[in-house]
């Protein structure tokens, strides 16, 4: 089976967080009792493999202060596990 590390969107119809271009189910965000509206967290999910590329690059070409290098280093290494 082939990992899939984005692009990935959010289908608000069915709840589900999919691959671009291929449409694959990766995520459903669904609550079982419909009480919770996950729709903010399914936005950020789906836009994270983005997210982390931007970090990345910004790491390696934006001059920026020790503080914010650690921050960003940390949020990089999270995201890769």
């Amino acid at each position: 089976m082939a990992a899939h590390v984005g692009p990935w969107r959010y289908e608000a119809a069915t709840k589900t967080i999919r691959s671009v271009p291929e449409n694959y189910w990766l995520a459903s965000m669904n609550s079982w009792d419909g009480a919770v509206d996950h729709e903010a967290n399914a936005l950020v999910m789906a836009a994270s493999a983005e997210l982390l590329a931007v970090c990345k690059r910004l790491l390696a070409e934006v001059p920026m202060g020790a503080g914010h290098i650690r921050q960003l280093s940390a949020a990089i290494s999270k995201a890769e596990g």
